[in-house]
This record gives C-alpha cells, structure tokens and sequence, in this order.
C-alpha cells in the first residue's frame, strides 16, 4: 500500500482521539501567510434596468438564494454587459475582500499553461517522463500520460486529494502512485494533476505561477490583490489554494466570455479559450449539469461554462446572455451540483425579457443591503434597544442575569481542539493546537474573552450590537475574523450562548456554544460550517481505491456498528468540552474525571489503529503475486482483537 493511503488512516485515527497531541503525520509550515484587505472597485456599477434586467427578477432571485438553507452564501455579484447590477454579501463577508476560491484555482493553472502554448514553449502532446526525467515510476502506463491528459482530468493516476495531507513530496508520490486506467481512457478529477501541471509552467516559464500570471494575466484586468498558497515543494498549489474577491473573479470570468480579451487588449488566444471550453472529458451525470474542458466545466449542452470549487465557489458564466455570475460560500458542495447554481440559472440562463420599471432599482437596492440576515448564527441585537445580549444588563431577556454570573477564567481537559475550524486546519496541517483555557470578561460595556490554544493566547471583543473585528494567529498563519455572539435558547429550549466566529476568508465559519451545566461547571459545545457531511466522501474514495482499507472499513462496521466512521468524523467536527471554573476547588477532581472518561476512548480508537495499521502494512510478495490479503481475515485474528477493544470500551463507559 502507498505510503499516503496508510497516513491517511493513521491521521484520521488521531483526529478521533482527545490527548492534546499533534495529530499531523507530516512536518507543518505556515502556508497563509498574508491578510486580505479591502480592494478598490473598478468594475462599473450599473442598475439592471439600464442592460434590460428587472430588479425585481434579481430581488426574487437573491429572496429564493436566502431561503436555500442549503446554499450559504457569504456573496454573490451578478454582471451584464461588463458592469455589476447586483452584489450582496452575508454579514460579515464582503465581496471585495478575497476569498479561498479552493478549485476554481485549477481555471487559473489552465490559464497559465495556455499562455506558455501561446507563446510555443510547451506543446499538449509533451508527456510528462519527457518533462521530468529525473523522476521514476511504477506503472509503465505512466509512460504514456501528455500534458493534455492532465488538463482534461484523463491520466488515471491515483495519488490525489487526500495526498495533501499526508506526503511531502508530491511529485515523488504523483509519479510513483498506483493508476486505475490507462491515460486517456476516461474522466477522472483529480487536483494532483494541476499540481504537476503548474511545476510544468514554473519549470518551463523559469518563474513562479504566481508571478507569470500577475504579468500576463492580472495586471491588464486591473487585479491587485491575490495570494497563491505554496505546496511542501516551494511552488504554488496548482489545484487549489488562490484567494481572489469576488470582483477579481467576475474580471476573469469576463475576460473568458469575450474570448480572452478584456478591456480590448488580448490576454489569452481565441484559440486557447476555445480549446479550453471544447468537451474533453464526460462527468457523471451525479456531479451537475457541466462536462469538463482543460481544467474548466462546459455545459453538456449549451454555451455555459464553470470556475468550481468546493463549499460552494463558482464563476458561472453564460455568453448568450452576457452574463457573469460570482458566487463565494461555505456549504457542504463537492463540485458543481448546486442548489444556488439552479437558482441563478433558473433567473438568468433563459431568454430576458422584463418589464423595466425604475423604481425598482431603490428596492432592489435596500434588498441587497440585508441580503442573508436571516442566515447568520448569532442574531445581535439592535443597538437603538439600549439592550446588551448578555451578562444581566438593563432591560436584558428573562434569562441574562444568570449569564452574568459565569464571568471568569474556565479551564478543561487535554484536548486537539481549537477556534479554527476543523476542516481548515487539515487542509493546512495545522493541527498542532488544544484548547487549554477560556475565560469571559467585561471591559466596560463590551464583552471580551480570552482564549488559551497551542501555547497562542487569543484575547478579542465579542460584539454585542455586531461584529467586533479582529486578527487570530495560529501557528504563523494570520485570517481575518468577526465575532458575535448572542444570548439565546436552543432547539429544547435551553438557555446558551452562541458566539458566531467569520472567517471572511474563508468558506469556514466557527460557532460555539455555551450552556450553564452546574454553580462551576460550562458546557462549550464546538460547531462548523461546512460541517462532517463534506469529510464523508474523502473516506469513501480512499475506500474504494484501495481493498485493505475497505476491508478494514467494513471490520470496523461490523464490530462496532455501521455509523462508526460517521460518528467519528462528528465527533471530531463537533467535539463537546467541559468548562470548569479555575479557581473551583473541583477544578482538578473534574478535569481528571473527563480526562479518565476521554482516555478510555483514546485506547479502544489507539488500538484500532495500532491493528488495522498492522494490517495494512505493505507486503511486495502478496502484491506482487496478485494475492488479496484482504478479502478475508485469516482465523479471525482482527476480529477478535476488535472485539476484545469492543468490550473493553463498553466497560469502561
């Protein structure tokens, strides 16, 4: 077995345990290095009216986008005829700061290998052993995959996605990975092929990806602001990693629509664009309505084409109509399946025809500035109430004055938890974190908490009225967020308090919450979005690609019960702490309570992954002889280990 597969299990059996250790199987570096900050506008600004668009067809527009509970949009930007007649964003996020954009990034690696086309530097049919010699591989179908093969997703390498996390060396690990077709066969998405695609632009352009594209691509279309994350190799991500605004995007999808010139220079051929948006790969039927062209989705079947990238980021784009859509979000999306793409194609996609009243466009303006209220997690209330939220102040809801009572500093058990989301820290491997302290304060008519996290101490307002700006660091890795939080009642009607933390850089948003579970004792409960839902089909793909991992998928099932894996992966987007008041005489009695609980999990998910890990261990005779080790377990001997940890498990709870 690949080395990657076997860390992949490894890491997400140490992101199922609460010990407080580093779970990353790979060295950390800082990767997002800069902060965003807001651009200038340069597109034009227009009313819908004024290119033959009703306002009120984009007011039911973005009133259906809002009530998709689905969709979670933090902004969209609606273009005609090159200028903006619609631009809302979610509180706390702005279309003009730039957002992780995740896999559009692939449209811009595609950009970049057609300029070096363009300028007769590298040719479609080059293959890649040609290009990188130095490097060896196990497959002798490798010999065979081109340059084209890796823009249309078709060169059947399977050392994907999941290798981010896991490997180092990325092109070792592309090139030496196992191959589930011949190049060409088939359609097959897979972000390592834009990695390699990019080292070829870096190693044939003599510079770096980011730099030609600022040259050639950027600076004509008036982009200023962007940041490319550098992968372990010292070159940018290829696949993924870009953070852009909105407003940047809609450029580019511009620029694409016209046939790659904008603002009347060219900046990619006729020819390329063309290329790019010809059919090169068929997508399941499952995925949404768009094939796949170079590193770009075409419409199966009409003049539509697609920047995607996962949790909801999309440059829809549609010629006929002149029309360029932008949309950034923070939802459980895969690819292009989208119930916010079908309500922008629902609106836009057809033949326009309205009746243009003008006043309208007020409405439609009012509309746009309370755009996605109802989506967010902590409702502030209204200044002009004279109200505080939370801790007992003048006119506060029934329940205030018993809030004001758990000011103080909180400690808790050994945890991997922490402020930034889940999903962003692997993504990143920054992993090395735990929460250790919280504490909640009054600085005069704010709220402020302080929060200890991996040897980092975090200190910022939560916003009463709204959100309170601020900068968190973890680990050299510095983002933009905004905190608010409100006193409230959950779903059974228990009193908490839910703080809402934006990442208006990210598609991630963190929410805890709160609740009074003893004289000086908390409940934190820790949520995300996106949440678990999105982790599921990164377990499955390993699953399938690999026999000894699915047995070992279906051992754990059997044993443990069909949601084991899904219970896990909840549990690690959402893990529950609780908060005991530093200076409570219990304090150590109930932190070594909770801890004891807590290790007693950590030695049934150890040995699981002590066993499996034996299990899945590389063994080049079997390999090499076509035996399947895993089709069946030998007298039973995993079996019987499982259910020893089992029972264990269930005496000790």
């Amino acid at each position: 077995m690949e080395r990657w597969k076997k860390r992949a299990a490894r890491l997400f059996g140490s992101l199922s345990t609460t010990d407080g250790a580093n779970p990353s199987v790979i060295p950390y570096y800082p990767q997002k290095t800069r902060l965003a900050s807001q651009e200038r506008r340069s597109l034009s600004r227009a009313s819908a009216e004024s290119v033959g668009i009703s306002s009120l067809r984009l007011m039911n527009m973005l009133s259906e986008l809002e009530a998709e509970m689905r969709a979670k949009i933090h902004s969209i930007m609606v273009v005609k005829d090159g200028a903006v007649i619609c631009e809302a964003s979610a509180p706390g996020f702005s279309a003009g700061i730039w957002h992780l954009s995740h896999s559009m990034s692939k449209t811009l690696t595609g950009m970049a290998v057609g300029l070096l086309v363009d300028d007769g530097v590298l040719s479609l049919s080059e293959r890649l052993v040609d290009i990188f010699p130095e490097q060896k591989y196990r497959d002798t179908r490798f010999a065979d995959i081109t340059v084209e093969h890796l823009l249309s997703m078709s060169s059947g390498v399977l050392f994907g996605e999941i290798g981010v996390v896991t490997e180092t060396e990325w092109t070792r690990a592309f090139f030496s990975s196992e191959m589930s077709f011949a190049p060409g066969e088939r359609f097959a998405y897979n972000s390592m092929n834009s990695y390699i695609l990019g080292k070829i632009v870096c190693k044939r352009a003599g510079t770096s990806l980011s730099e030609l594209l600022k040259k050639r691509i950027f600076a004509p279309l008036g982009i200023t602001h962007f940041l490319w994350e550098m992968g372990p190799e010292g070159i940018e991500k290829g696949g993924f990693g870009v953070y852009l605004s909105a407003e940047s995007w809609a450029k580019l999808g511009i620029m694409m629509q016209k046939g790659g010139v904008y603002g009347g220079a060219r900046v990619l051929s006729q020819k390329w664009v063309a290329d790019s948006l010809t059919t090169r790969g068929i997508s399941p039927e499952s995925s949404g309505e768009f094939n796949y062209g170079y590193q770009i989705w075409v419409h199966r079947e009409n003049d539509e084409f697609l920047f995607n990238g996962m949790l909801g980021q999309n440059v829809w784009v549609c010629p006929r109509n002149n029309a360029v859509v932008v949309i950034t979000a923070g939802n459980n999306e895969l690819f292009q399946q989208s119930p916010a793409l079908y309500i922008v194609r629902k609106y836009l996609a057809g033949e326009i025809s309205d009746d243009l009243k003008y006043r309208n466009v007020t409405l439609l303006r009012r509309a746009q500035e309370r755009f996605f209220e109802s989506r967010r997690y902590a409702r502030v209330l209204s200044e002009r109430r004279g109200v505080l939220c939370f801790l007992g102040f003048k006119e506060a809801r029934p329940f205030a004055d018993s809030w004001s009572t758990v000011l103080g500093k909180y400690r808790m058990r050994k945890n991997n938890d922490s402020l930034l989301p889940i999903f962003v820290r692997c993504m990143q491997n920054n992993l090395s974190a735990g929460i250790e302290s919280i504490e909640l304060l009054r600085a005069g008519e704010r709220l402020m908490m302080h929060i200890a996290e991996g040897g980092a101490d975090f200190q910022f307002e939560v916003g009463l009225y709204g959100f309170a700006d601020t900068v968190l660091n973890f680990n050299g890795e510095s983002y933009l967020a905004r905190v608010a939080g409100e006193a409230c009642y959950d779903a059974e009607g228990k009193p908490m308090y839910r703080i809402e933390i934006v990442y208006p850089e990210l598609p991630n948003t963190r929410i805890l919450e709160l609740y009074i579970s003893g004289e000086d004792t908390l409940l934190l409960k820790l949520y995300e979005t996106p949440n678990n839902k999105i982790a599921e089909p990164f377990i499955e793909s390993l699953t399938v690609t690999n026999p000894k991992l699915a047995f070992a998928k279906q051992m754990l099932e059997r044993h443990f019960g069909s949601d084991f894996i899904k219970s896990k992966l909840a549990r690690i987007f959402y893990p529950t702490l609780v908060l005991v008041r530093a200076d409570s005489e219990r304090a150590d009695f109930v932190i070594s309570y909770e801890e004891e609980l807590a290790e007693a999990d950590n030695k049934s998910i150890k040995g699981i992954t002590s066993v499996l890990s034996r299990f899945m261990r590389d063994d080049e005779k079997l390999e090499d002889s076509g035996e399947n080790t895993a089709e069946e377990d030998p007298g039973g001997i995993i079996g019987g280990i499982l259910e020893k940890i089992k029972r264990f498990t269930q005496k000790r709870q």
